[in-house]
């Protein structure tokens, strides 16, 4: 490798320097912070901020076959075939990364976030965390009995001594779970203590000697009540008087419905838990409610419970049973900004921060002083003799960093946490999952020991210590994103194993000296390990991977005889449908070191062509300005499936599970109301094998925003319900990336940035769907919130020409950030500042995630920014819109009258997304006339980028994960169709390097970059816009509306929720406009065949909607 070449000289040099540094600072906080020892520079990829470019995405240089030859591999199982290797779960995953998993590896349920094996090894248990589709089945597990796993939240029990292990039972039927099991020896067979998360209690079952799992009768579980004060604005404690009425403001959830909020709630939200020595006690961490219980398992009831820090996640016991552990994973308090409450604790009222803005751009409100931090820190308790009862909270310890706005932005997240047992000493061994890192306590004292880093690559970053003055230093390895979440420690404290979710590894660490561990090696993973156990002898390691291998591939399903052949991975659902895995690892076939976890995430590439995209080191020479657009929710087929010039990358031929294919209208999905982006795709570069990083958008958005996902949001990701306010989402603090987002990368280096709509979404928001009613109670026409709330789309009336419906409002300018804010959290801080310029870092007129409010009005407000701005000087070199009323969703406003209930009419899935083409080809055809596209003069123009977050709720013949890239340029590639792996980290990863900026986390740094969507030159590519269409033209009909408005009976309170069904929906409006308009057309509206055909499509409809609330596909 040239690179590791070139720096290998002054690596030496560059440790001794590092080595100073790290020393001054260890003196300057009292903790040292060290690499783990065993890390060898040698082993690792050496990479640096001159050649990151140079580095791809392991999937990089392979092949697909066949129709798809030249094409790198997609993303799917079983992917190296060629190889002669036909393992199912050798798969290549969307990001680019490969996954081979050591060991034999068997499917479980859908997220599965926890395991434990029974005392004597014989079975394995896992905990399955998946608030959606609970009628789903997999298309490959099933139990040994022949039914096939189901979705949802599911325990699924394993026979440990088959490989692949086998699935005896799965219980799917018995509520929420989250991460917490434990099991003990009951008569001849066992009970098994599972942590009910949302449900907010402790569940019991029986496991017979023949794996068989059932639910105990009596109790079937064990309520735990919350601890946090019911008067002081908490919102995971709030109780609902009955005078409160939830019509007259907005809803904190952002829904209507009492059910949803009006009920009240009393979040505990039980996490990991752990027994006693002598299994009388087990101790919960209640992650919702910062407390740690205790249970009696002798009479199944809560005795004791005491107060921890922010969001507790696991529970630790020492040997003896005297000390108990829980570690902190939250960084803030969350309470109502304004509540009221009557005399007995129940909220009567609530008031916002103030008109459409948050309580501030600040850093989060930490609490990190005194003997017993909150915040990113470890509880610990003193257990007397027999007396749990009086549980004595000792001084806590502070596992976290100091936030800034720019270099420390997230926090550290301890999570898991282990107890090595080695020379008659308890080490405690903290994960700080946001941070890469492990933290060392001394069990018995309670002392901090140290803080052992655990760097995957060498990557020296150029900074400045601000006691140095301006002298800069250099430092290894603090790009993060490994996110270490799951310990085990061996019976014989010789080894702890460490599951590294963002590099589907497990390290293995030498822990005979267990105050100063060592690194011997990595084992692969699959994709997001999330838990790990080890059976009694300590010879097998069991993983859990969240993720699986992806999607499964349809066994029914084969290439077929059409011009785009299917690759089999489910194409009738969205890219939520992963059923994940358990690895069974025999550690005596596993020979350290091990470089398979290297060559499966990143790869050198020999890339050519740098006159655009540098290497690193400095911005663009040709691109200076970056400007990207993001937009909700689409498969790549779900908008280009029918354009012949992408040949076999575009389908509309799409299999159910039965091989049935999916009919003509349905099949169109989105094509008819996308010809901006489809004119974008056919001149320009398209990224035909790109694909979503996340499965939903709450991940989707830290994705596009930041190349990562934290730990926390993904494990919150798919178990909301039930933890409120808690996890609304999209970037709540626990959120952050350690090193935050491209903004603050962008801020600390001094490139100029706005955001438009991005990041401004957060716990505790109302975006327009709720309303006020008058002192009779009486609903009044508008939505309450805010002014700029009404949304509109231009429509087409019976008759011609083209017009806009009176009620429609396209035009009228937009005020304040479309949110309606109740809680007092903080809008990330950075973009509250201004560029060194003046200019806002983001335009507090621009409204994010509202659907009351039309993406034409953002493209106007826009417009007139970039107009204003260029005029003066001041335009910044990166801008980020977000456009996203195409994710489709109910409105409130009067945008097209009242039907006959007095219910404002609501434009349609397919209005709504033309709603957004309409505003893409507004914003590029605006800006292909200025200078900053193209300046003759300098030869110099822009890139922008045009993606939506996720593909979930639409259909794709190749991967539920490929996505619509299209880039546009002056510099891009004429009418091209890449084929090369792309992600959406991709995307990141490219705009820093146009901008000049360095990698910000593990993300950016091992994804590929889009330097093969440009050209060197010119492309003398200049539409006029009058090529764009600039009016939505797809007119709903009565049919189509009429299945639409059942829409508003999904709990469509935060993004994604209720997803799936939302798509489905769309389809079958979309299904009866086309029957609609043919009948018309013969004058058959009132014939037999016609009315059949419509109530068959009203039928479906309402089937899907009042499927049980466990289908609902609560995907936020």
């Amino acid at each position: 490798m040239k690179s590791a070449q070139r720096f290998a000289g002054c690596a030496g040099l560059l440790s001794g320097l590092f080595l100073c540094v790290s020393l001054v600072l260890a003196g300057a906080v009292g903790v040292p912070e060290v690499d783990v020892s065993g890390w060898d520079a040698g082993v690792f990829p050496f990479i640096t901020p001159f050649d990151w470019g140079a580095f791809g995405a392991a999937v990089a240089g392979t092949s697909e076959t066949g129709a798809y030859t030249g094409a790198e591999l997609f993303a799917g199982p079983r992917k190296f075939t060629a190889d002669g290797d036909n393992d199912y779960y050798h798969g290549v995953l969307p990001n680019g990364k490969i996954v081979k998993p050591a060991g034999v590896s068997s499917q479980v349920g859908m997220n599965p976030l926890g395991i434990a094996l029974t005392p004597d090894g014989k079975f394995a248990i896992v905990s399955c965390d998946d608030e959606r589709k609970g009628s789903l089945t997999s298309l490959q597990g099933s139990t040994v009995a022949g039914r096939p796993l189901k979705g949802g939240y599911s325990l699924t029990v394993l026979d440990t001594s088959k490989s692949p292990m086998p699935v005896l039972s799965q219980v799917a039927t018995q509520g929420k779970l989250f991460v917490g099991l434990q099991v003990v020896k009951s008569g001849s067979g066992y009970t098994l203590y599972a942590s009910g998360g949302g449900d907010d209690s402790i569940k019991l079952f029986q496991l017979d000697a023949a794996g068989s799992l059932t639910a105990r009768i009596a109790p079937a579980q064990i309520v735990i009540a919350p601890t946090l004060p019911a008067d002081q604005g908490y919102v995971s404690h709030e109780v609902v008087s009955a005078d409160y009425n939830l019509r007259s403001c907005p809803s904190p959830a952002s829904d209507p419905s009492p059910n949803a909020f009006g009920a009240g709630a009393q979040t505990t939200f039980p996490a990991g838990i752990h027994l006693s020595p002598d299994g009388r006690y087990l101790y919960v961490a209640c992650d919702g409610d910062n407390s740690l219980a205790v249970i009696d398992t002798a009479v199944d009831a809560v005795v004791a419970q005491c107060p921890a820090g922010y969001f507790p996640y696991d529970v630790a016991v020492s040997a003896d049973g005297t000390r108990v552990a829980v570690s902190n994973w939250g960084l803030t308090e969350y309470k109502f900004a304004h509540p009221s409450f009557n005399g007995i604790g129940q909220l009567t009222a609530l008031g916002t921060t103030g008109p459409n803005l948050p309580a501030g751009f600040f850093l989060p409100v930490t609490d990190t002083a005194g003997a017993n931090p909150r915040t990113s820190s470890v509880s610990l308790f003193r257990i007397g003799p027999g007396e749990p009862l009086h549980a004595q909270l000792l001084p806590s310890v502070y596992e976290g960093k100091s936030l800034d706005k720019y270099r420390q932005v997230g926090g550290t997240h301890p999570s898991a946490i282990a107890v090595i047992k080695a020379n008659d000493r308890e080490i405690l061994y903290v994960a700080r999952s946001n941070d890469d890192s492990l933290g060392l306590i001394d069990f018995a004292t309670g002392l901090p020991l140290k803080e052992v880093r655990l760097p995957f690559v060498c990557f020296p970053c150029l900074d400045f210590f601000p006691f140095l003055g301006f002298w800069p230093y250099v430092s290894f390895n603090r790009l993060k994103g490994a996110y270490p979440d799951a310990l085990v420690a061996s019976h014989d404290g010789r080894r702890l194993y460490v599951a590294e979710a963002g590099i589907n590894s497990v390290a293995v660490l030498d822990t005979r000296r267990p105050d100063q561990p060592k690194l011997i090696g990595r084992i692969p993973a699959g994709w997001y390990p999330a838990a790990l156990a080890l059976s009694p002898d300590d010879k097998v390691l069991y993983v859990v991977n969240a993720k699986g291998v992806g999607e499964d591939v349809n066994p029914r399903s084969g290439a077929g005889q059409v011009s785009s052949p299917s690759t089999g991975v489910e194409s009738f659902a969205d890219s939520n449908y992963i059923f994940g895995s358990v690895q069974k690892v025999v550690l005596s076939d596993f020979d350290p070191p091990n470089r398979d976890v290297y060559t499966n995430n990143v790869k050198p590439v020999d890339r050519a062509n740098h006159h655009v995209v540098p290497l690193g080191g400095r911005p663009s020479a040709k691109i200076k300005t970056v400007i990207f657009i993001e937009t909700e929710n689409k498969s790549f087929d779900s908008k280009f499936g029918a354009i012949a010039q992408f040949g076999p990358y575009a389908s509309t031929t799409f299999y159910n599970a039965d091989r049935s294919t999916i009919p003509s209208p349905a099949n169109q999905q989105y094509i008819p109301v996308t010809q901006n982006l489809q004119l974008l795709a056919r001149t320009f570069a398209v990224g035909a094998n790109y694909y979503s990083d996340s499965e939903e958008s709450d991940a989707g958005h830290q994705f596009c925003a930041a190349g990562t996902a934290t730990d926390y949001t993904e494990k919150t990701l798919l178990v909301k319900t039930g933890r409120g306010l808690l996890v609304n989402k999209n970037f709540e603090p626990e959120d952050y990336p350690a090193s935050g987002y491209l903004f603050n990368n962008a801020a600390r280096h001094g490139v100029s940035f706005k955001d438009y709509g991005e990041l401004i979404r957060i716990d505790g928001t109302d975006t327009g769907t709720s309303y006020v009613s008058d002192a009779a109670g009486i609903r009044l026409a508008t939505p309450d919130d805010p002014a700029s709330g009404k949304m509109g789309c231009p429509t087409l009336p019976e008759s011609n020409p083209v017009i806009e419906h009176p009620e429609s409002d396209v035009d009228s300018p937009t005020q304040g950030l479309g949110q309606s804010y109740f809680l007092d959290l903080p809008i990330l801080a950075v973009l509250g500042e201004p560029n060194p310029n003046g200019e806002p870092h983001l335009d507090r007129n621009y409204p994010g995630y509202n659907f009351n409010i039309s993406d034409q009005r953002r493209a106007k407000e826009f417009i007139k920014d970039f107009d204003r701005m260029l005029k003066s000087g001041s335009l910044p070199q990166f801008l980020y819109l977000y456009l996203p009323n195409e994710h489709t969703g109910a409105t409130n406003a009067s945008n097209f009258g009242f039907d006959a209930a007095g219910e404002p009419i609501q434009p349609t899935a397919l209005e709504q997304v033309e709603d957004t083409d309409v505003a893409i080809g507004m914003v590029i055809a605006h800006l292909m006339q200025s200078r900053v596209y193209y300046d003759l003069q300098t030869g110099t123009g822009a890139a922008i980028f045009i993606v939506p977050d996720d593909a979930q709720a639409s259909l794709d013949h190749i991967h539920p994960h490929r996505s619509p890239l299209v880039m546009v340029s002056p510099f891009a590639k004429p009418h091209h169709v890449g084929t090369k792996h792309y992600s959406t980290a991709s995307i990141v990863k490219t705009e820093e390097l146009l901008l000049g900026l360095p990698p910000n986390n593990l993300g950016d740094l091992l994804a590929s970059d889009l330097s093969d969507l440009f050209q060197d030159h010119y492309n003398g590519i200049n539409l006029s816009p009058a090529e764009f269409n600039r009016t939505v033209q797809y007119q709903a009909t009565p049919a189509g509306r009429r299945i639409w408005t059942l829409a508003s009976r999904l709990n469509l309170a935060r993004p994604d929720q209720d997803s799936r069904r939302l798509g489905a929906l769309g389809r079958l409006s979309q299904e009866a406009d086309f029957l609609y308009k043919a009948a018309r057309k013969h004058g058959a509206l009132h014939s037999r065949t016609y009315q059949k055909k419509q109530r068959g499509l009203i039928a479906a409809a309402c089937r899907i909607v009042n499927a049980p609330a466990r289908d609902g596909d609560s995907d936020d």
